[in-house]
């Protein structure tokens, strides 16, 4: 069963004003449709502009769509109601690239995480402290920490706080906008093997946006990959990218850098 359906999603931005040039919209998206099963990770990959980021942004109900459906658990995104809005955003939560901006510097770990349960929950305040407790134990980091404030965590860590606050409503997807990008190699291992042990204990769906093929191979299912506001190829299995005759899978498959100059292959691990 899909807990998303992207349908024919066409986006654009305003005109651009030029004294020289006649105004005219920037396409972003071109009919573009996609679906995600439940339990199932996709990744979204393509280079710098492909739209990627702005796909997401539709998908989360943060910029409707100039044309095009968005079905989430069988209701469509942008012809529901305030109310039943709200109902559906609690089940669809995000994390996105920048740890540090994505969450208020004065505010504690425990408010961070906690802002969510707040807005959709009615806890004790001995309640709420139970759960962010075991929410910073799921995601790896100490209760003790709470208190701490965003500049006394690093970035690894702080990302671990944004995951605990996506997780906090027992979501059933959250989009992950390239969540691993600005982490070092050693953390990005360390997250994106916290997300699958999270993916597989919880059934959560995700939709891991990315340039970066190495990460988008090592967590997803499948793969869809765009190109200048179009899906130009899916994958299903993953395994079948190594094989795709499309020419931006090929340069993304070519742009991969080993590890070491002797090793040429990704692992498939």
């Amino acid at each position: 069963m899909n807990i998303l359906e992207v349908k024919e999603v066409s986006h654009s931005y305003g005109p651009s004003r030029s004294f020289w040039r006649p105004s005219k919209d920037q396409p972003v998206l071109s009919e573009v449709s996609l679906s995600i099963e439940q339990g199932i990770c996709m990744g979204l990959l393509g280079t710098s502009g492909a739209g990627k980021s702005t796909l997401g942004k539709v998908i989360l109900g943060l910029e409707k769509p100039r044309k095009g459906q968005v079905v989430f658990q069988g209701q469509d995104l942008y012809a529901m109601d305030a109310a039943t809005r709200k109902r559906i955003r609690r089940d669809l939560q995000v994390v996105f690239q920048d740890s540090y901006s994505s969450v208020n510097p004065r505010l504690t770990a425990e408010k961070i995480i906690g802002e969510p349960l707040g807005n959709f929950e009615r806890l004790s305040p001995t309640e709420q402290k139970r759960t962010i407790a075991n929410l910073m134990d799921m995601v790896g980091l100490n209760a003790e920490d709470m208190k701490k404030y965003p500049r006394q965590f690093s970035g690894g860590q702080l990302q671990r706080i944004s995951i605990a606050r996506a997780i906090a409503l027992k979501p059933k997807m959250i989009v992950l906008d390239e969540s691993v990008s600005s982490l070092d190699m050693v953390n990005q291992k360390n997250i994106l093997r916290l997300l699958d042990d999270l993916k597989a204990e919880h059934g959560l769906s995700y939709l891991f946006i990315t340039h970066d093929i190495r990460a988008a191979y090592s967590i997803s299912d499948s793969l869809s990959v765009m190109e200048k506001g179009r899906i130009v190829e899916v994958c299903e299995d993953k395994n079948e990218v190594f094989t795709s005759q499309q020419p931006t899978v090929k340069n993304l498959v070519a742009s991969i850098l080993p590890e070491h100059p002797r090793n040429r292959t990704i692992s498939r691990a």
